[in-house]
């Protein structure tokens, strides 16, 4: 499937009635890439590791870049891959080997395909490459532990090396893959809300979109130069996209990190010292909260007023998670300026709204605090300022639901009214790897019905519309700017607990719901466990004392459960759990706890 098949090519399309193509002067997706790669002598990326505290730094520039790329071509022709062919991307951190081999996919028209090497166990690669009828694994030294059970898993899946790149260079003379805007760029894996993630396909078409709207949203020309410090993991989509825009626009510098880490900091106040122009640093609020923990335990790793001058020349990019008071109170404090918000989705390519970059700091401000104090219906209704759409690229509207059987089936909201967030543009993806039936659900009349998130719209002084985050209509835990399926964390909490106190799966059953509690922008993974009748009453006393301590050492950074409660869970007649219900339940025991008296020492 592609975008040709749906029904309706709108959502697609420019506000201007036009398609994104008619924005741009190249051919072909091939021809923007090496026209960006013309200029063989300037640097391109500057790749910083870390070991034992020392930073680490390689540096390539442009022509050195192209020619891995070409290397990397020439031996996905040795192994037959062609236009159309997708490559599983098994990396164990970000790595400079990851970008080659995507440019790579690009000179034979091949199709990458992101692994999350911070979740993914080899079951679940194993299904995505499967899913996506892989032809090629490529994988470092991170993941050569794991190599032999996936071999057994994907017998028809070649497996090669990254590091045998440059052991065996190749050059490559064969005529570059013919690639149109439709062409399959990507697929990246989303969390999804069950425990199987969805394939993103994302074409060239939704790169290019995402290319030029930042290069609008940024005021950018042609010959601006422009340094993008990536940190997030790019098998995530903000990353993805950011480094695919510098792997498309000429004179872009890259300053990629293995991982982030307290030395990250430094790393980009040296980087900010000699920046040519534009310094973009694309982060999330988890990384907001690390800096403001390193400030306060005195643990910076470089002194804080020039981290401060540095910030202050940085233009912090900033989503993947609500940004509420304390983020941008302490981006104010470090940078002395409020950060560019952003919002998006996998299947959107990143952005869909911002805040405006010409907009006054007081009239961000004002906007900011007017969602936090926001009421509908003399009800508290707390919003997120996630700024406005990108004409002509990406338009949105709030309807009362998405539900065909619905008497409120796409009727618009009203100004301050919480509603389902829709949106069109050339940015939107193309369909769900094999799911054409949830593909074709989530387009309905012209628009993307699928990000499921509850917004309100509030008309500023301008008289422009700004949108609010209220809450994601789905069954994901935000952590880390990282979504989690409910069902996935549960899962792994209910193995940490049949293999720690050997239990019966059927003795018990548990729900994970996210709460935000402590943070602002992140969930506290909130965990329920109802116990059978037939547990006795030794198990019951050991969960109770031990299993919140316990699986809080053992399971995964991302299943670590903050509170956890005894208590049935609350199902429908077919058995599905109801997490408002769920929810509601535990906020109410929560409130029950702290209304308890402080326990009476004993003598």
């Amino acid at each position: 499937m592609n975008e040709t098949e749906h029904n309706d090519a709108q959502p697609f399309l420019l506000t201007t009635g036009k398609p994104v193509t008619s924005l741009t002067t190249f051919s072909s997706p091939t021809e923007e890439y090496c026209a960006a790669f013309a200029n063989r002598r300037f640097p391109f990326l500057h790749y910083y590791t870390f070991k034992q505290g020392a930073i680490q730094k390689r540096t390539l520039t442009r022509g050195e870049f192209w020619e891995l790329a070409g290397s990397a071509a020439a031996h996905f022709s040795a192994l037959g891959i062609a236009k159309g062919d997708r490559i599983v991307h098994c990396f164990s951190a970000n790595s400079p080997y990851d970008l080659v081999f995507r440019l790579a996919s690009v000179l034979v028209g091949a199709v990458p395909v992101t692994i999350n090497w911070q979740v993914d166990d080899n079951e679940r690669i194993a299904y995505k490459a499967t899913l996506t009828e892989a032809r090629i694994c490529i994988y470092d030294r991170g993941f050569t532990s794991r190599i032999e059970e996936l071999k057994a898993s994907l017998p028809g899946v070649v497996f090669f090396e990254a590091d045998e790149l440059e052991k065996s260079p190749l050059p490559f003379d064969e005529p570059y893959a013919p690639l149109d805007y439709s062409d399959e760029r990507i697929v990246v894996f989303t969390s999804g809300t069950t425990d199987r993630p969805k394939g993103v396909s994302l074409c060239h078409r939704s790169y290019l979109t995402n290319r030029l709207t930042y290069e609008q949203y940024f005021g950018l020309s042609e010959t601006t130069p422009v340094d993008l410090f990536l940190v997030n993991p790019l098998h995530h989509t903000n990353s993805t996209a950011l480094s695919d825009w510098a792997l498309r626009r000429q004179g872009a510098v890259l300053h990629l990190l293995e991982r982030y880490t307290t030395p990250c900091w430094k790393v980009l106040t040296e980087a900010v010292a000699h920046k040519r122009g534009l310094f973009v640093a694309s982060l999330v609020p988890r990384h907001i909260d690390f800096l403001d923990s390193l400030a306060e335990q005195g643990k910076l790793p470089v002194a804080e007023g020039k981290l401060k001058e540095a910030l202050k020349q940085t233009d912090i990019l900033i989503g993947s998670a609500p940004v509420g008071p304390k983020t941008i109170e302490s981006i104010r404090r470090f940078a002395g300026r409020i950060p560019h918000v952003r919002f998006g989705a996998t299947e959107t390519c990143l952005q869909v709204t911002a805040i405006p970059i010409a907009m006054p700091e007081n009239a961000v401000l004002k906007a900011l605090n007017a969602g936090w104090s926001h009421r509908y219906n003399n009800q508290e209704m707390v919003g997120y300022y996630i700024g406005r759409e990108h004409f002509p690229f990406t338009r949105v509207k709030i309807v009362k639901s998405t539900n065909l059987e619905s008497a409120d089936y796409m009727l618009p909201c009203q100004a301050g009214e919480p509603g389902y967030l829709l949106t069109q543009g050339g940015n939107l993806f193309s369909y769900y790897v094999g799911d054409e039936e949830t593909t074709r659900n989530v387009f309905q009349e012209g628009w993307y019905t699928g990000l499921r998130d509850i917004v309100f719209a509030l008309k500023n002084d301008d008289g422009n519309l700004d949108y609010y985050w209220i809450s994601r209509d789905s069954e994901l835990l935000i952590r880390g700017g990282a979504n989690y399926a409910y069902s996935q964390v549960a899962e792994e909490l209910a193995r940490f607990i049949i293999d720690s106190y050997q239990l019966s799966p059927k003795a018990f059953q548990l729900a994970v719901v996210g709460i935000r509690l402590e943070s602002e922008h992140e969930d506290s993974c909130c965990v329920t466990v109802e116990l059978g009748s037939d547990v006795s009453g030794t198990n019951r006393r050991r969960l109770e004392s031990s299993c919140l301590k316990d699986a809080r050492k053992s399971v995964s950074k991302g299943a670590k459960p903050d509170r956890l409660r005894f208590a049935q869970i609350p199902r429908n007649f077919k058995g599905v759990v109801l997490y408002p219900q769920l929810k509601q339940d535990f906020l109410d025991f929560l409130r029950g706890e702290e209304k308890q008296p402080p326990a009476v020492p004993q003598d």
